[in-house]
């Protein structure tokens, strides 16, 4: 059996498949990714359009698509700009709760369509002051993640308390796609070695 194709660069991806054993390669979905204000439309409609383009891609392939978004007090927020907004964010959620939504499409071969699901965690964010934000972004370097962080990169720096999927705040909730690997009856683990 072919590797799984994972449509993202995402290096907490990468590692998420890798800790639950999963064969895959690596296929960046070259797409523009949209913001609209309702946060589970965003992150289906990016991670529809990520599934899209690794299907033109690799045709005949098991795949797997995901976005991830954060929602904190109505506004929607995905990857920052550059360093300045990073911030900006960081500081947008202090002290505040958010959520943390992705959603994830994949498909069999032979699937004409993706099945598409989506999962929500809940975080609490410590009180940062401007220092505290410009230290975490020098530490941990999340520029490319949505909300300009990452829970399992220097995570209690900045995080308070989660509820939920970890594996979802880090950008791919490992349940969801073991369940549907299984269901499918793809040989999920590696052999051991």
């Amino acid at each position: 059996m072919q590797p799984i194709v994972l449509a993202s660069a995402s290096p907490r991806r990468s590692a998420i498949l890798a800790r639950i054993g999963v064969l895959f390669e690596v296929c960046p979905a070259d797409c523009s990714e949209v913001r609209l204000p309702d946060p589970v439309e965003t992150c289906a409609t990016n991670a529809q359009l990520k599934w899209d383009a690794a299907r033109a891609l690799r045709p005949r392939r098991w795949l797997l698509a995901a976005d991830t978004v954060v929602s904190c007090e109505g506004k929607t927020f995905g990857k920052p700009s550059g360093r300045e907004e990073a911030i900006q964010m960081l500081l947008a959620f202090s002290g505040k709760q958010q959520h943390v939504f992705t959603a994830v499409c994949l498909s069999t071969p032979e699937q004409p369509k993706p099945d598409l699901f989506i999962e929500t965690s809940a975080l609490l964010f410590r009180r940062l002051s401007r220092a505290d934000a410009e230290t975490y972004l020098d530490l941990a370097k999340t520029l490319g993640c949505a909300g300009a962080y990452d829970i399992g990169t220097y995570g209690d720096r900045i995080v308070s308390r989660v509820t939920g999927s970890t594996t979802n705040i880090e950008g791919l909730p490992a349940g969801i796609v073991e369940q549907w690997l299984h269901s499918r009856r793809y040989p999920l683990f590696t052999p051991p070695s």
